[in-house]
């Protein structure tokens, strides 16, 4: 089990069934997809049962349900999505109930570097490099979690190796969305202790960096220049920094969402998957495609996780750092329902949340029997 365990990681922190699409074919990304779930429901079918996530089951039964009262394209393809994301959903879980932190940490770095591989050895005229997640945003997202995940241990060493190793493939994203959830994420860390501000001392060491990878590689990005001229002292255009705002991308859909409100507009049409611009925006993406009740579960659900991560922050502080850079990267990225390594990561935040509130239940009953008995 642990070899199926470790294979299937791979294929979905690491993106494998998008990667052999875009670098192959259709056909073998589609196997690999149907692959990676086979392997999840058979783990499932030979691991020990335990309680399923109701929380993401009813969100996503919500979701498809209603969503799929409008929907027009191949009914096929929609069957066959809906299947896979239940698999995921409940053999996933299984799966996250079994990989500790250490095992997240080093799939999640061997992943980030996947986007300097890309940087220095297949160099992109848009200046913008993603590994295996093909879309720069997602890998900033990645580096996020792990940079969050780096908070979990306590050697020093391995704290500012993660730190630096997070930082620099996510600056490499050239994401806006990185650089802000970053800042975040980092005022976050000065509650755990102000010596996190020493982050802050290894920017210049991070930005030599980015000049060296620039100029052995040619980063060849707008926003790489605009942060050389401020640096330089020069000026910078705001319309140039603020092009291409998600602010402006949310706004073509808000009267889409406000026509049809109780009930959206059906599945894949805020999403792109009929061949229109998606809204990159998971919730606007629900309620403009499911309506309210969907919408409400999953403000409850990343609720949820925010009311625990903050409960428990004394002892897990890296999980209320993991909740905010998933609960704002949700704001950019409508894929929650398509990309596994989202939906997986989250629960992940899940079941720590849920492990520690065990604990916690275990330690208030022993010390309850424990006043009675004195």
């Amino acid at each position: 089990m642990k070899i199926l365990r470790i294979l299937i990681l791979m294929l979905i922190l690491w993106n494998l069934p998008s990667i052999t699409l875009f670098a192959f074919s259709e056909s073998l990304g589609s196997l690999m997809s149907y692959l990676t779930i086979g392997l999840l429901g058979l783990y499932y079918l030979f691991e020990k049962k335990t309680q399923p996530n109701w929380w993401i089951i009813i969100l996503a039964l919500m979701y498809f349900t209603i969503s799929s009262f409008q929907y027009y394209g191949p009914p096929m393809d929609f069957i066959l999505e809906t299947i896979k994301y239940f698999v995921f959903v409940i053999g996933g879980y299984e799966l996250v109930k079994r990989v500790n932190k250490e095992q997240l940490f080093i799939f999640m770095t061997l992943g980030a570097l996947s986007v300097a591989v890309e940087a220095f050895f297949f160099p992109s005229k848009f200046g913008r490099y993603a590994g295996f997640y093909l879309n720069p945003n997602e890998a900033g997202f990645i580096c996020l979690y792990g940079y969050a995940l780096v908070y979990s241990f306590k050697n020093a060493s391995i704290k500012l190796l993660g730190q630096f190793t997070f930082t620099l493939m996510g600056l490499l994203t050239f994401s806006r969305t990185f650089i802000v959830i970053w800042v975040v994420l980092n005022l976050v860390s000065l509650k755990i202790s102000l010596k996190n501000i020493r982050i802050l001392g290894i920017g210049v060491l991070l930005f030599a960096t980015l000049l060296f990878i620039d100029e052995t590689v040619g980063l060849n990005n707008p926003r790489f220049d605009q942060l050389k001229s401020i640096v330089n002292n020069e000026s910078v255009s705001t319309s140039e920094v603020g092009e291409d705002s998600r602010m402006s991308t949310w706004s073509h859909f808000y009267d889409k969402i406000l026509k049809s409100p109780f009930i959206g507009n059906g599945y894949g049409t805020l999403s792109g998957k009929l061949g229109s611009l998606g809204v990159h925006n998971t919730y606007l993406m629900v309620i403009g495609e499911a309506g309210i009740i969907p919408f409400l579960l999953l403000i409850f659900y990343i609720g949820y996780l925010v009311y625990w991560s903050i409960y428990f922050f004394k002892k897990t502080p890296y999980l209320i750092m993991q909740t905010i850079a998933l609960a704002l990267f949700l704001l950019t990225d409508h894929n929650f329902f398509v990309h596994y390594y989202v939906a997986f990561v989250a629960m992940w935040i899940q079941y720590q949340i849920a492990e520690q509130k065990m604990m916690f239940n275990n330690y208030d009953s022993e010390s309850k029997i424990g006043a009675l008995i004195t």
